[in-house]
């Protein structure tokens, strides 16, 4: 089974559909959120979580992992799963000291092979223990317009540098999905539900791709 992610962008529609689509996709099988928003001030973040969170049904919040992208705040006073970092940010912090709380998720933006080698060390050094990476971007996105995808071999070698759960985002679709799951764990999807006019569809089309 496909564990999804959704990563969020409220540019990409309604007020009213942000909310609704958000919950739709969790309601019909994306298992991870994370809360993009990074123009916003932690109090309007912790804001858009509170209302995700409690806009679902209590099962499908337990099983529903709920992240923030870059907000400390956010993840050190809600009860939100974990943090979304961009690789440069949590260098920053573990070298600053910060301890970042064991029981919750972190999860890393990469882009190469090279970054993957060194976030292995500095796990190592630090001993930290990273949920999942993202590697991006796979295929051609608009939400990258103009800049080379890495393609699967970015994957692939990924996958040979490290355990940590490998998370394959940036132009992914059910036209794509299947063959992309052959060299990571899971999938990420912005603008594909964040823009869908039949969200339950289109989560359906992706675990379903064969």
């Amino acid at each position: 089974m496909i564990n999804l992610y959704l990563i969020t962008n409220r540019a990409l529609c309604s007020k009213e559909d942000y909310f609704k689509r958000i919950k739709e996709a969790c309601l019909n099988g994306v298992d991870n959120i994370i809360i993009r928003e990074k123009d916003l001030t932690d109090e309007e973040v912790i804001d858009i979580y509170e209302k995700i969170s409690q806009s679902l049904p209590v099962e499908v919040r337990k099983k529903t992992s709920i992240l923030v992208n870059s907000k400390f705040k956010v993840y050190e006073e809600t009860d939100c799963d974990g943090i979304h970092l961009p690789f440069w940010l949590f260098k920053d912090k573990l070298k600053e000291g910060y301890d970042f709380k064991i029981d919750k998720q972190i999860g890393l933006s990469l882009h190469s092979a090279e970054e993957v080698a060194e976030m292995e060390e500095i796990c190592s050094k630090y001993g930290v223990k990273v949920s999942y990476i993202t590697l991006s971007h796979i295929y051609e996105t608009k939400c990258k317009e103009g800049l080379k995808p890495k393609g699967l071999e970015l994957l692939k070698m990924g996958g040979k540098l490290t355990k940590v759960k490998i998370v394959a985002l940036g132009g992914i679709d059910s036209s794509n999905a299947a063959e992309t799951l052959k060299y990571c764990d899971d999938i990420a999807v912005m603008s594909l539900i964040m823009k869908s006019i039949d969200v339950k569809k289109t989560v359906e089309e992706l675990i379903n791709c064969k």
